[in-house]
C-alpha cells in the first residue's frame, strides 16, 4: 500500500470530524466509525458503532463542556492496514481553571473503507499529561 495525498487528506479530515463532533455533536460520532469499531483509553472501551452510539446519545444529555484542539496527524501504512496518530489536548469546563488543559496525549487510529468510504477501525487514546484538578465528567457507557 502506498499512502497517498488523497488518503492523508481523507484522514485529517476524518480525524477533525471525529474530535469537532465529540465537543458540539457526541450523538453523531457513530457515523464516523465501522459497524466493528473498538477504542480504548482511559475512560474505558467501546466495542462496536451501536456502543459508540449509545455513549454519544449520553454525552449530549451531559452539560459540561469539552473542547479538543488535534494537530501532528501522522499517516502511515502497517502491515497494509490505514493508520494514523495525532496530539490531542483536551480543555473541560470540570477543572478550577477551564482555560488550563485537562489533558495531553496521542490518538492512535486504524481506519478502514466501507462500500468506498473510509471509517474509524479503531482508536487508542494514549494520555502522557494529566490534569488531576481538571476530572472527566462522568459519561458512562464504556466497558
Amino acid at each position: 500500500m502506498s499512502i497517498t495525498a488523497n488518503d492523508h487528506l481523507e484522514v485529517a479530515r476524518l480525524v477533525l470530524e471525529l474530535g469537532y463532533r465529540n465537543d458540539h455533536s457526541a450523538d453523531t460520532m457513530h457515523e464516523l466509525v465501522a459497524e466493528d469499531y473498538t477504542s480504548t483509553g482511559p475512560m474505558g472501551g467501546m466495542d462496536g458503532r451501536a456502543a459508540l452510539a449509545a455513549w454519544g446519545a449520553k454525552r449530549v444529555t451531559n452539560p459540561s463542556r469539552v473542547r479538543h484542539v488535534l494537530s501532528n496527524v501522522r499517516v502511515f501504512e502497517d502491515d497494509g492496514v490505514l493508520c494514523a496518530t495525532s496530539y490531542y489536548v483536551a480543555f473541560r469546563d470540570s477543572g478550577a481553571n477551564p482555560a488550563v488543559p485537562a489533558s495531553m496525549g496521542e490518538y492512535h487510529d486504524t481506519f478502514t473503507r466501507v462500500d468506498g468510504t473510509l471509517l474509524f477501525a479503531s482508536r487508542r487514546v494514549v494520555p502522557v499529561f494529566v490534569n488531576a484538578d481538571a476530572p472527566r465528567p462522568d459519561i458512562g457507557g464504556a466497558r
